[in-house]
């Protein structure tokens, strides 16, 4: 199968090269933590120097010799291929401290997060291994020296206790993790002989002035929260840029961030505020700041540095030359910088070389002439993902489906503030639902403000009328518009010309709410279009609906220039704005509806349209047939029957032409054939049979007959109309099958024929391929690369959600294979990017529950259990259906791995005597655990 063009994200493309690089980082991270223990524990047991990756991973050196510690994390027991290494090693150290080239008594210990297997804890019970080594593992039962701390199970126990360890150390001004952390990253440092650390040693001595040093760095950071979440494609602070801008909106959690990444940063940091400082006094005010933290034990460099009459820029000038001689770095992280003047914040950069500046800024002109003159990018922070919104939704005790979810996600930006505020206000006032909230937030009918409303409604009244009107115009789309567009908008609704029009496009692009994408396209950024539509509403009836019908035309335009199908969300909701119930009626039967995943209300605007009278008999029937259609293909049979008849009774009583009968005709073999009723089935054909006029009718009609067939279980006589039909299709396209193997879509569009109605004739073949592999697969036959055409069919004609459905079945056709490679390669390379680049939310939770059972059958354990826990917010808000058929793939998991487990003991019986303990952990005997 060929690959995809557009590549998920979050997707990589060797997922198992991925495990191995996690698994080896928690085993750093691991380490680096002991090593903090050790540093937490140096002072109070006696040990004078902790050394961190010479000989070993960790070294302690005491009066009376030397410990060695090897450090190993593995995900089951510890055998003893897992410690030969170290072991021989030791032997080889042991040998310098017996003849006297190291001096003192030498002890070695293996600190591991698993117990020891089989082999190795009988060696332990017998006592055949050296005195002088100690295997130290969770619960393991035996005293252990002052100065090592415990074996942990995993990286948050081991946090957890170096943590409850910096408690004790009473430093009040910083809080237990940031000094845990902010020393996990010296350690990290010092392995790397940083910051001039050629020793890889900390000095116990030592130890009480580096803890102050980490206060004074970390102290005036704002105290980031317990749980901190990261957003998507977030920077790192550490960087060689020696100046940065971090952007984002008020509520963006920019504080948040620098705070956050402070505390694991191997580099001096420190913050400063600027608030409302004036902007000649900024660079004073900091290099003074700079000074008390960093060189208040040196009086002589103090008067160098802030000597009288100094200004501020100069005195910079100075502590930069004296970081330069120390040979140290340091971050300085302002808050607010974008209320200081271009112009003195200029010159504060300009005083330094080796001070590395981060800026974290609202939106603002000022930020954008700082780039203009300094030559800087901004960076900006993107907001959390749809699963860490899930998360926090989930942690405040909401809930709600996976689509009111990617709402409040569209309507929040991601924000942090804005989500926790949103998800507090729904526990407080719509019974923890968010669907409800969204709904509301929708129609602006929301009685509680949310943190957004109430900041970003402070900062939108501060525009100008014109900035203001322009904004809530432009608020209408939810996709990028070109410039000519958003031009040619804003002169049919603001009475502009083209020349104001483009100024009205840079004032709004100067407040930073404006997303560009390249050079081409512009939109609103999401958090603040609620606030834009909001205004749009009091600016007048008429203007509103000259607004739409621009849109639509514009719109319009595009969608026939190139066949953007990212637009068609965007025209629909425009078309019920403007309560265009024709237009409407006509999308019903459109199928490139249902496969955007267009989550809009059309389906009740046509019922009401129906039910009210309004409609001339023939536009009732398009109507009625897109109703029946819709609750059809989302299989809502229940709803379909007095529809149906609605459908028949017009029929009777209007002289309909053939379009109409065929179309009934269709729905009655769809729906009789899911009731079992085949002879309601054998009268819908023949009634529609006489009246079908030609070729292109006669195949649609087939294929929905081919449909009740499978239905009624006739699956041979389905598989032979299907293969008529796909046949026909594959001569029209001037293609056989074996012209489609090997080539992705892209390359088919330039060898198929192109006949008028093109379109609907791939989405035609799609559907029959994908039929003819169903009922083949009924029938336990194989049914080689039928699906695999139909995702490329389907792929031409830009539907997504059969390409969804049909990768699913592919990916379960190879897990019956047992091809769980080729499965993964289906969901990973087709399935999982559509669903992001389609925002198919709908199908998110049932795919990638899907992708975790194949995750466990390809022996990627934890993965499929990684997996399956991120989806654990999303289930209080889904269907019983859906959240059973999640709770089932976690326990067929479960088993799966529990089986892989039995596998390896079994595998290992081989060399276990009858009379020896069971490699599985139990402590029996063999023969009494598993012998019969």
């Amino acid at each position: 199968m060929q690959s995809n063009d557009h590549a998920h994200p979050d997707v990589v493309l060797d997922p198992a090269q991925l495990k191995r690089i996690e698994a080896v980082h928690k085993g750093f991270l691991y380490q680096h933590l002991y090593a903090v223990g050790c540093l937490f524990l140096a002072q109070a047991s006696g040990v004078r120097e902790v050394l961190v990756e010479l000989d070993e991973d960790v070294e302690l050196s005491l009066d009376s010799g030397r410990v060695y510690v090897q450090v190993k994390t593995r995900s089951r027991g510890i055998m003893p291929g897992d410690v030969s290494g170290a072991l021989e090693r030791f032997d080889l150290i042991r040998q310098e401290h017996i003849s006297n080239r190291r001096t003192g008594a030498a002890q070695f210990v293996i600190v591991a997060n698993q117990a020891l297997g089989e082999t190795l804890q009988s060696e332990v019970d017998k006592g055949s291994v050296p005195a002088d080594l100690l295997y130290l593992y969770p619960e393991a039962k035996l005293n252990r020296s002052e100065w090592l701390p415990p074996a942990w199970k995993d990286v948050s126990e081991a946090a957890q206790w170096c943590m409850a360890q910096a408690e004790k150390l009473h430093f009040s001004l910083l809080s237990p993790a940031s000094l845990t952390w902010k020393m996990a990253g010296l350690v990290m440092l010092a392995s790397a002989a940083g910051n001039g650390n050629s020793r890889h040693a900390f000095l116990s001595s030592e130890l009480s002035d580096l803890f102050e040093q980490v206060i004074v760095q970390l102290q005036d950071f704002p105290s980031p929260p317990q749980s901190y979440r990261p957003q998507q494609d977030e920077p790192s602070l550490d960087s060689q840029e020696r100046v940065r801008i971090i952007c984002g909106l008020s509520g963006a959690g920019k504080t948040t961030w620098a705070s956050h990444a402070a505390l694991h940063s191997v580099e001096r940091c420190a913050y400063y505020d600027v608030g409302d400082l004036p902007g000649p006094s900024i660079a004073g005010s900091i290099v003074r700041e700079l000074v008390s933290k960093y060189a208040k034990d040196d009086p002589d460099k103090v008067r160098q540095i802030l000597m009288p009459g100094a200004s501020g820029y100069e005195a910079m000038r100075v502590f930069d030359r004296f970081l330069e001689q120390d040979g140290l770095g340091l971050v300085v992280v302002i808050d607010n910088a974008h209320r200081v003047p271009v112009a003195n914040m200029r010159d504060l950069l300009n005083a330094t070389r080796h001070v590395r500046f981060v800026l974290l800024c609202q939106p603002h002109e000022n930020v954008r002439e700082l780039e203009a003159v300094m030559g800087l990018n901004r960076e900006n922070l993107l907001g959390w993902d749809l699963d860490t919104v899930a998360r926090a939704v989930s942690d405040a005790g909401g809930a709600g489906s996976p689509q009111a979810l990617n709402r409040l996600r569209a309507y929040s930006g991601g924000l942090p503030l804005y989500v926790d505020s949103a998800a507090k206000i729904a526990v407080s006032e719509y019974g923890g639902s968010i669907d409800a909230l969204c709904a509301d937030l929708e129609q602006q009918l929301n009685v509680v403000e949310t943190a957004q409303d109430v900041i970003l409604t402070r900062v939108f009244e501060g525009y100008d009328e014109v900035t203001k009107n322009a904004l809530a115009i432009i608020s209408l789309a939810d996709v990028g518009l070109t410039q000519e567009e958003v031009i040619r908008l804003l002169t049919a609704t603001l009475d502009l010309t083209k020349i104001g029009a483009a100024v009205a496009i840079k004032k709004i692009q100067a407040t930073g709410t404006v997303e560009v994408f390249g050079a081409k396209s512009l939109k609103v950024h999401d958090a603040v279009r609620a606030i834009g539509l909001r205004h749009l509403e009091l600016m007048g009836a008429f203007l509103v609906n000259t607004a739409l019908l621009t849109l639509k035309e514009i719109l319009i335009a595009g969608l026939e220039k190139d066949r953007d199908t990212s637009r068609f969300s965007l025209l629909t909701q425009v078309f019920i704005k403007l309560d265009d119930v024709m237009t409407l009626i006509g999308l019903s039967g459109e199928e490139v509806f249902y496969e955007m995943g267009i989550a809009v209300d059309i389906l009740s605007r046509l019922e009401q349209a129906v039910d009210s009278g309004s409609l001339n008999p023939h536009q009732a029937f398009w109507a009625l047939d897109g109703v029946v259609f819709s609750h059809m293909r989302s299989g809502r049979f229940d709803e379909v029957p007095d529809r149906l008849a609605q459908m028949e009774t017009l029929l009777a009583e209007h002289e309909f032409e053939y379009r109409e009968q065929i179309a009934w005709a269709m729905k009655k073999v769809i729906f009789a054939s899911e009731q079992g009723n085949e002879e309601e089935v054998r009268r819908a054909i023949e009634y529609a049979t006489p009246k079908i006029p030609d070729a292109n009718n006669r195949r649609v009609f087939e294929y929905n007959h081919a449909i009740g067939l499978w239905k009624l279980k006739r699956h041979k006589q389905a598989e032979n109309l299907c293969r008529k039909v796909i046949d026909e299709y594959y001569e029209l396209l001037g293609l056989s099958p074996k012209d489609v193997i090997g080539k992705n879509s892209d390359v088919l569009w330039t060898v198929i024929k192109r006949p008028p109605d093109v379109h609907e004739d791939l989405k035609h073949i799609a559907d029959a391929l994908e039929l003819y592999a169903i009922t083949r697969e009924a029938q336990g036959l194989p049914t080689p690369f039928a699906r695999i055409h139909s995702m490329k069919f389907y792929g031409m004609i830009g539907a997504y959600d059969s390409i969804v459905r049909v990768g699913q079945d592919l990916a379960d056709e190879f897990v019956g294979l047992k091809d769980y490679e080729g499965a993964r390669e289906v969901m990973e390379q087709h399935v999982l990017p559509m669903i992001s680049k389609a925002k198919l939310v709908t199908r998110m939770v049932q795919c990638r529950s899907q992708y975790a059972v194949i995750l466990a059958h390809a022996g990627e354990h934890r993965g499929a259990v990684t997996e399956i826990q991120r989806l654990r917010p999303y289930l209080d808000g889904v269907s019983e259906s859906q959240r059973a058929e999640v709770e089932h793939q976690t326990g067929f998991i479960a088993h799966i791995i529990d089986e892989a487990n039995r596998a390896t003991i079994r595998a290992s019986i081989g060399s276990v005597g009858r009379n020896d303990r069971c490699p599985c952990g139990s402590g029996l005997k063999y023969k009494k655990c598993h012998g019969t």
